[in-house]
């Protein structure tokens, strides 16, 4: 950040670093040619576009253990569903919380239908047979 502050140096606040004709926007297919291109080349990452370190950013700060919501701000997404569709998968860790979660909660299911067992039949002993033939567990 530090570089990119360096370039704004002298210049008005909402000066462009990469200013196009009279000052204002550059075209964005004159920026990916005259500027991306020959800095991609130069750097051997050939192919990359200017784009793709805006996902490389978010998924730095994901990496690094940011917040959604602050990778939200950072990236300018209007909603945090934007933000977890581009980049939910690279949040460390949710297979294994969501696979948790579902073993917990199956665990928590098999716990409730025993004691519901238990209660409509108070009298039935684990592994007998009940009334009709029906086995207890």
């Amino acid at each position: 950040m530090k570089m990119l502050a360096d370039l704004k140096v002298g210049k008005p606040d909402g000066a462009f670093i990469f200013p196009g004709d009279c000052n204002g926007f550059m075209d964005p297919d004159k920026f990916d040619a005259e500027v991306w291109k020959p800095v991609a080349e130069n750097a051997g990452m050939e192919g990359t576009r200017f784009h793709d370190l805006r996902h490389f950013f978010a998924s730095q700060l994901i990496a690094q253990g940011e917040t959604a919501a602050y990778v939200r701000d950072q990236m300018g997404h209007s909603n945090i569903k934007v933000t977890f569709d581009n980049y939910g998968h690279l949040v460390p860790g949710r297979g294994k919380e969501a696979s948790a979660r579902y073993e917990k909660s199956m665990a928590d299911a098999k716990v409730r239908h025993k004691a519901q067992a238990t209660v409509s039949n108070p009298l039935a002993i684990d592994g007998e047979e009940g009334p009709e033939g029906t086995v207890t567990n």
